[in-house]
């Protein structure tokens, strides 16, 4: 006989809805702070203890809350953010979930302490398993102050499934980080086991509070962004192309003061960076989108992490473009010393530490920085003056942090480093100046103009060549087909299979004639434009995996321009290919007639440079 329905007791209900909500320690947390920020505090502080699992406290000096407020906060469905459920429409606080305290009372042990400006005496809850323990009143300062102590005490099954205390406090750490770069005019603090990982200048300028977040270095070289159409503003910064990384965790959106994942956000930021940095990485960015609250819907998912666009085709294309116009603006030449650097947040405290006491150092001696326009490269350096200013705003400890004297920043010889150098940065450099010098390793060309040493990858910068050649044939001609030869026969997958029948169409439209030959097998008679193609079946299917598997359908032009790409990547001089003086010095010069001849399509450097003062630097020469 099957079991019969039955109904759940308040208690039950409770730690299920808890279950949902509060995951790990992590969503305890977040919506603590967010209910801080909801009430209006400029400054939060948080501590955690053993990771979370021991005790959580968040303190904020926000407006507070009443006696009869306070004990209605942690009784189920009960707000103070939406009194309708049309008010979900055009939500502008960071959540409506009135049942966050209750829940997470449920399976802790709460306290609140909560004080009005206005009142003489503040008020304290203690809940314990989801039933008031004590309310009684209390001295304390204006704001309120929640601990949350033994996690998951009565529920033991979810704390098997906890990870170590290191770990749940590096998942806290990053999601406090955001939240603090989506909040730049709050002041963050962030404790563990009473040590101080992060704390916040709240003076609401972001570029602050980047540096406190991922260090001075990554912050100094932070591109600024802003954009604004159709009701929609785009704002913040991004990394030079130099700075990438392997992971996501660099890339930080945030939609109206909100931190949010959004694969389409991911898309348009990869997009932006096309052909700049390679494939596989990715790069720093803090973008700040606003936009009225009837423009995206956050309620898609429990966590309020992930949202949905009304018009996604919007949104995409203002980032992306945004992005690309501010890159191709401001291109800097890399320089052989410079690194790509990673993150992670589980390692957040030796990070901060590292940031802040050796970066300072690297101020000593300050490296120039040329920044790329079609044919030239030039230093866009401020005055001495105003980048002092600056970077000893940037370059300032944090509060509660202190340095030893020998790796403070030294005002007279940081200007006197920068006044050496001001006649050489003024100097614009021409690619026709550069002269070959010779080969290294058949593979990369040395040249100089007499200033600098340039080191050019043959292959990466021929790539650019083909591709902007391939482009201006397309320009000039239009799209037709060359029809091969030989007719390829090709073999897909039922997936490859799947996606070419999507866009056939586009495909035809492309220059690509295709003709099934039986089950999963066609023949390719044509491909669009070039001649001689190498191996184009196995081209086509790459071209099926890489562009066409994409979630957001991708343009006509798009599509073009990723074929030109692959192509331009097939055609273009090898590596270990001996080449004359006279060919070294062709290539530099049809290089430097390109309009971004600092990276190939795919977005690797295809030149660094050395400049005389760092050669002698290593020589001791100074």
């Amino acid at each position: 006989m099957p079991p019969r329905i039955k109904l759940l007791d308040q208690h039950c209900i409770n730690q299920i809805a808890a279950g949902e909500v509060v995951e790990r320690p992590l969503s305890v947390v977040k919506e603590l702070i967010e209910n801080a920020i909801d009430a209006g505090a400029n400054k939060i502080e948080i501590s955690v203890e053993g990771g979370g699992q021991s005790q959580i406290r968040v303190r904020d000096n926000g407006c507070g809350m009443a006696p009869e407020d306070l004990q209605l906060a942690v009784l189920p469905h009960a707000t103070s953010k939406i009194a309708k459920i049309d008010d979900l429409n055009n939500l502008a606080s960071l959540g409506f979930r009135g049942e966050a305290l209750p829940t997470i009372a449920a399976i802790s042990k709460l306290s609140i302490v909560s004080r009005r400006k206005e009142d003489a005496v503040g008020w304290e809850i203690r809940v314990e398993g989801g039933q008031v323990a004590s309310f009684a009143e209390t001295g304390c300062a204006p704001g309120t102050d929640v601990t949350v102590s033994d996690l998951f005490y009565n529920t033991p099954a979810r704390r098997k499934f906890l990870r170590s205390a290191n770990t749940e406090f590096g998942l806290i750490s990053d999601m406090v980080s955001r939240l603090a770069l989506a909040n730049p005019s709050i002041s963050f603090s962030l404790r563990h086991a009473r040590t101080l990982v992060l704390n916040t200048t709240g003076r609401g300028n972001l570029l602050d509070t980047i540096a406190a977040v991922l260090g001075n270095e990554i912050a100094r070289k932070m591109l600024p962004l802003e954009v604004e159409d159709q009701g929609i503003k785009v704002a913040g910064y991004i990394g030079s192309p130099e700075q990438v990384r392997k992971s996501r965790n660099g890339v930080t959106f945030i939609v109206n003061g909100r931190f949010i994942r959004s694969q389409l956000l991911y898309q348009s930021l990869k997009e932006g960076y096309h052909t700049l940095i390679p494939a596989g990485t990715y790069p720093y960015a803090v973008l700040t989108l606003t936009m009225p609250p009837a423009f995206y819907d956050v309620n898609v998912h429990p966590s309020k992490l992930e949202i949905k666009f009304k018009d996604e085709k919007v949104i995409f294309n203002l980032v992306s473009n945004s992005i690309r116009k501010t890159l191709l603006e401001a291109r800097p030449v890399r320089s052989l010393q410079d690194k790509q650097t990673d993150y992670d947040p589980q390692n957040f405290h030796d990070y901060q530490k590292d940031q802040n006491y050796q970066n300072t150092t690297k101020l000593l001696s300050p490296r120039s920085r040329k920044i790329a326009e079609p044919h030239k490269f030039y230093s866009s350096t401020p005055t001495v003056a105003d980048s002092w200013e600056q970077l000893k705003l940037l370059y300032k400890p944090a509060p509660g942090l202190t340095t030893d004297k020998s790796v403070k920043v030294n005002k007279e010889l940081y200007i006197e480093n920068q006044e050496q150098n001001q006649d050489k940065k003024s100097e614009q450099v021409n690619f026709e100046e550069l002269r070959a010098l010779g080969q290294l390793f058949n593979t990369y060309i040395l040249c100089t103009d007499d200033q600098d040493l340039y080191i050019i990858d043959q292959h990466a910068a021929h790539e650019r060549i083909r591709y902007d050649n391939l482009r201006q044939q397309l320009n000039e001609k239009g799209v037709y087909s060359q029809m091969l030869l030989i007719p390829e026969t090709v073999e897909l997958t039922i997936q490859e299979e799947q996606i070419m029948l999507e866009h056939f169409e586009q495909l035809n439209q492309l220059g690509f004639i295709i003709e099934n030959f039986g089950e999963r097998t066609y023949f390719l008679r044509a491909v669009p434009i070039v001649q001689n193609l190498p191996e184009p079946g196995k081209l086509l299917i790459k071209f099926l995996d890489e562009v066409l598997s994409k979630s957001i359908p991708p343009t006509q032009e798009k599509l073009m321009e990723s074929w030109l790409d692959m192509i331009a990547c097939r055609s273009a001089l090898k590596g270990n290919a001996k080449l004359s003086l006279q060919e070294m010095d062709q290539l530099i010069q049809e290089l430097g007639n390109r309009p971004n001849p600092l990276s190939c399509p795919h977005g690797r450097p295809t030149m660094i440079n050395i400049s005389k003062k760092e050669l002698e630097d290593k020589f001791n020469r100074t």
